[in-house]
């Protein structure tokens, strides 16, 4: 037997109960929200699987540690903070303080202990509110204007459901895959639109905002993580690529339509492959009835659509393998945007926000989505194929270069 107190003469705690979690993808943001945290939600809140006096631990790969995501979105089903399965299993001196522990030193040996591979895929909304509650009564969500969208420094921000000008926070997503590489001329023709004068439906006014949600040395960790969240709470419509970053929409304000995600979809991965995307957030936001409303932007133009890192590697040597089926390749395009369609969509979306009868009748229409096409814009329900400016039929096409 190794030279260990604790298995020569184990003391078993009667207080500390690890609540050990295994699961798929614990990385990412996204799948954290939908197949950890959310059925944690369901054990503790709906079942009663156990309380807040659990320790809980996510077991990680070769002792990797946690993210911030993992500390906030875990937060409200403990009293005590989560911890890594390696934090909980590292060998410390007797007596050695912790903050996770009932005792407050930290213990190795339990009279109970929950061991659970947790999978599965509920609705995210009860999750998110119970998460938002925390937060905003322990007022983390800091600053409250992150990005800037009040008239002057300091003022504060109007209600989004009084708000006249459109607010729209938009994802800079960095790395080999999904990137816009064009976000600031994005957003330089959302200025320029509103100086052209930007009327629809509610809004007379556009302002759009990019957010970077990775660390910098003024603003990381835990903070970094409210601080995001704080960005999309300051928006009406929040607009990513498909992926972990359009999990923050379930952090929008929701209420009765004035919030929505707009996910954008590289070339043929919302029409030919949109069984895909299609399963994640314009399903769970079904689910939750909508109160925040999802549009898809399907980009259906090859010159806005480029090889991700990797395939472009991979075509450049004919020697190198290449990874992936063609979904997935589809998937992780690049984009370079044209503004003038991209921000016709936005026109789209604001007319239809805190407005139900014109929701209902673009849904009746088959208009509500938006495929950006050579010469414009083409609105037409989720999911088409062959999309031209008259295919398919009803919706409606909005040339602009």
């Amino acid at each position: 037997m190794e030279a260990n107190p604790s298995l020569q003469a184990p003391q078993f705690s009667s207080c500390t109960m690890p609540f050990i979690m295994v699961t798929d993808w614990p990385y990412n943001m996204g799948e954290v929200l939908a197949q950890l945290a959310n059925i944690v939600h369901t054990f503790i809140r709906e079942k009663n699987v156990t309380d807040d006096t659990a320790t809980l631990v996510v077991a990680t790969p070769a002792g990797l540690g946690l993210t911030p995501f993992h500390h906030v979105l875990l937060s409200p089903y403990s009293r005590y903070p989560v911890v890594s399965l390696d934090e909980l299993s590292a060998r410390q001196p007797p007596g050695a303080h912790v903050p996770w522990s009932a005792e407050g030193t930290h213990v190795s040996c339990f009279e109970r202990a929950v061991l659970c591979k947790i999978h599965g895929v509920k609705s995210i909304a009860p999750l998110a509110r119970a998460v938002l509650a925390k937060l905003l009564a322990e007022q983390k969500l800091q600053p409250p204007d992150p990005l800037g969208f009040a008239p002057q420094p300091g003022a504060a921000l109007p209600p989004l459901a009084t708000d006249t000008t459109l607010r729209v926070v938009l994802e800079a997503r960095m790395g080999a895959t999904r990137s816009i590489r064009n976000l600031h001329q994005v957003v330089q023709e959302c200025e320029a639109a509103n100086r052209r004068g930007f009327n629809v439906g509610s809004f007379n006014r556009l302002s759009c905002r990019i957010l970077h949600t990775g660390d910098t040395p003024q603003l990381h960790g835990v903070n970094r993580f409210y601080a995001n969240l704080a960005a999309v709470r300051s928006a009406h419509v929040l607009v990513a690529v498909h992926g972990a970053g359009a999990a923050n929409c379930f952090f929008l304000e929701e209420a009765d339509g004035r919030t929505a995600l707009m996910e954008i979809r590289p070339c043929t991965f919302g029409t030919t492959h949109c069984g895909w995307p299609d399963a994640y957030m314009n399903s769970q936001l079904s689910w939750a009835g909508n109160r925040i409303r999802f549009f898809a932007y399907n980009v259906e133009d090859p010159e806005q659509c480029h090889p991700s890192d990797y395939e472009a590697l991979a075509k450049a040597d004919p020697t190198a393998p290449m990874r992936g089926n063609e979904a997935m390749r589809a998937r992780d395009q690049h984009l370079t945007l044209k503004p003038g369609p991209f921000v016709e969509m936005l026109r789209h979306v604001g007319s239809l926000l805190r407005n139900e009868t014109a929701y209902k009748e673009a849904q009746a229409s088959n208009s509500l989505h938006g495929y950006a096409i050579p010469g414009g814009l083409r609105l037409a329900p989720l999911c088409a194929k062959n999309v031209s400016r008259t295919n398919p039929p009803g919706g409606r096409f909005i040339q602009v270069q």
